[in-house]
């Protein structure tokens, strides 16, 4: 096994790479495929590795558990600790709870399931996610615990050509599948190993192929500065909105082989040695420790100032991770794994006598190890039960917490397309309607709908009247139209959205009032400007930024209501609420906690007036030209001062910088004026 310090460097590149797209994301939009380049790298090295020892007659599965277990363990656990503490004194109860269960998935080696679940990558919240980073260690844990187990399988089998033909036949698969799965599920695409394991299984066909290629000291070093060109405009061409990471992450992959196969046949190509630089392979000998670091500092410093960070915080908080990851690799990394390469076994496996048992130092190493573990547990599940430890805080602040994080309590069960025609004994509300009966008042739109559910609720009793929400995340109701959603799965579910909640009027031949929201601003914004594919985009005349016009929007909202009027349905159109890019709570939590109106945590009223002037005035002029559709605009009630108040009479009626909680929701019922009913 021979040192290749080239491979250390490439890490470098990959540990930068990522670095700076986590701190500062415009300045490297394709920074994030450097985990790409870290899963071939580790696919190769593992298999590498492996296959040599098996060619020994050395290679034991304990041992090469116990060999990763050292080489990853005691930095994760270190890092994890100290984070937690951190945690402790910059999140607030709902975002520390969060962090408790990601701790557990991150110990446990599920968080790329975890994250799966809960929310995604490229989103905002994630920078209330200390250890979202985790995800990728997963992945590459679950590869640990079973490609070892199929080379096992394969290679005292079967010729070398023929493991490396399996190899291929897998990866294909799991391209195909990342493929598959991008249009129908692109998170399950981005965070899982069946979708990801082609990026591993490229590295391991390079170490498997690696004695059969042989190439010219020109061939090995156009290869390597053909894979160097392919790795860098990753980099720099990706985006989050890329079709990611299927053939979108191809070229970063396959020019990390590149450059490992060209320095592998020619290891003084100008790449390699390049990339060999003594400044260049420490970056990567502490490119680990510094993945464990960076992120939790980022995310934490942000989620502390309630902003992306400046060039200038960024650079500061960075440079503090990387004195850790130095100092977590040198006296964390290093001890541990210096113990390891003590043993004969491993300093001369070629000599090495079969093992019969664990070494003394292994078996004290994973007693080491279960207790750190151990305790890491005992953080992550007293986090959780303890819904991330409110008393931190007075009780007055408390309750303002706990109003946060209040929201429909029917939008697990009701929301989505699926749920539309199901679940009726949940999200029936007001009178409960006999089964042959119709709704008479109904709730439509996406998220920012959804929040008003408790509202329309409300009104439901107070009227004696049978509703229920017709809402799904993430999809406008706008009939006659292709939904201007992204990714493509995405615009599917919009349209049988569409289809589902136009059915749902048809059936219900009784209902009297339609109730629509939604996220006005984005979905005038991308009909009137799908080229500019921004959730808000941008206005492109000074009469569009004054709302005086938005022609396909007008006519695919007039189109909308008449589905209901034509039937004789009355529509309350309810405006987009004004949103904060991050919700500030800080400064909310420290005004409640003196006592202090946090009037001024809002922004300034005609900040809201302008970011919702389109939307707004296009929902007068739908009003004003249909006598059966009324308008409710929040921003009159929501922003009655100079300021745009988070509160209202000791109330919190913000969930989150987009969308009202369930108290708000109720609060603000007194200024919503529904249409008259004979």
């Amino acid at each position: 096994m021979v040192y290749l310090p080239f491979v250390d460097g490439l890490r470098a590149v990959a540990i930068i790479a990522v670095v700076v797209y986590h701190a500062l994301p415009w300045a490297l939009p394709g920074g994030f495929a450097g985990v790409d380049v870290f899963f071939v790298i580790s696919g190769f090295l593992i298999t590498r590795f492996i296959v040599a020892e098996m060619a020994d007659g050395t290679f034991s599965l304990t041992r090469f558990f116990v060999r990763r277990a050292r080489r990853l363990l005691p930095a994760a656990i270190a890092c994890f600790l100290i984070v937690s503490v951190l945690a402790g004194f910059v999140l607030l109860p709902d975002a520390y709870w969060y962090f408790g269960r990601s701790l557990l998935s991150s110990v446990l080696m599920y968080a790329n399931i975890f994250f799966y679940n809960t929310g995604g990558y490229f989103t905002a919240p994630a920078l209330e996610k200390p250890l979202l980073h985790t995800w990728s260690l997963a992945v590459e844990d679950q590869f640990y615990l079973t490609w070892p187990l199929i080379l096992l399988a394969m290679i005292p089998r079967w010729p070398r050509a023929y493991c490396i033909v399996a190899c291929c036949i897998m990866l294909f698969a799991s391209l195909a599948f990342a493929e598959f799965k991008i249009i129908n599920d692109p998170e399950y695409a981005f965070f899982l190993l069946p979708t990801r394991a082609w990026e591993l299984l490229i590295g391991a066909a390079l170490a498997l192929a690696a004695p059969g290629l042989v190439f010219s000291r020109w061939t090995a070093q156009a290869l390597a500065a053909l894979g160097a060109v392919a790795v860098l405009a990753s980099f720099a061409l990706l985006t989050p909105a890329s079709h990611f990471p299927g053939l979108g992450a191809l070229a970063a992959c396959l020019g990390t082989a590149a450059i490992i196969a060209g320095g592998l046949s020619s290891p003084e190509n100008f790449v390699a040695r390049a990339l060999s630089v003594r400044a260049v392979v420490f970056v990567g000998l502490i490119s680990y420790s510094l993945y464990l670091w960076h992120w939790p500092l980022i995310a934490l410093t942000s989620y502390s100032f309630e902003r992306p960070l400046t060039a200038l915080e960024a650079a500061v908080v960075v440079a503090v991770s990387f004195v850790l990851a130095v100092v977590s690799w040198r006296f964390v990394e290093m001890p541990f794994r210096k113990t390891h390469s003590a043993h004969p076994q491993s300093a001369h496996p070629q000599s090495a006598p079969a093992i019969t048992g664990m070494p003394a130092a292994d078996r004290q190493f994973v007693l080491r190890a279960v207790g750190g573990v151990g305790v890491a547990l005992c953080v992550a599940m007293a986090l959780k039960l303890w819904k991330g430890v409110p008393e931190r805080y007075a009780a007055d602040v408390r309750t303002v917490l706990e109003q946060m994080v209040s929201g429909n309590p029917l939008r697990s069960r009701c929301d989505d397309h699926h749920n539309i025609f199901k679940n009726d004994d949940i999200c029936n509300f007001g009178r409960r309607k006999a089964e042959a009966e119709s709704y008479e008042v109904a709730l439509f739109g996406d998220s920012m709908a959804d929040h008003w559910s408790p509202l329309v609720a409300k009104f439901a009793s107070e009227m004696n009247l049978a509703g229920r929400q017709v809402t799904n995340g993430g999809c406008g109701l706008l009939f006659g139209t292709e939904i201007p959603a992204w990714p493509l799965a995405k615009a599917r579910e919009c349209a049988t959205y569409q289809a589902e909640a136009e059915k749902f009027v048809a059936i219900n031949k009784g209902m009297k009032i339609a109730v629509i929201s939604g996220f006005w601003e984005k979905w005038l914004g991308r009909l009137e400007h799908p080229e500019q594919r921004l959730d808000v985009p941008v206005a492109t005349s000074q009469a569009e930024a004054k709302g005086q016009l938005a022609p396909t929007f007008d006519k695919v909202l007039a189109e909308t209501l008449e589905v209901f009027t034509k039937r004789g349905i009355k529509v309350l159109l309810i405006g987009q609420i004004p949103v904060y890019t991050v919700l500030p709570v800080r400064c909310i939590v420290a005004e409640v906690n003196v006592g202090r109106d946090p009037v001024n945590c809002g922004m300034p009223r005609e900040a809201a007036s302008v970011s919702l002037q389109r939307s707004n005035e296009a929902l007068r002029r739908a009003a004003q030209n249909n006598s059966l559709v009324s308008v409710s605009l929040p921003m009159t009630y929501m922003c009655e001062t100079e300021r745009c108040s988070p509160m209202r009479g000791g109330t919190l009626l913000y969930k989150n910088g987009g969308h009202i909680n369930q108290y708000g929701a109720d609060t603000l019922r007194q200024f919503v004026e529904f249409p008259k009913l004979p």
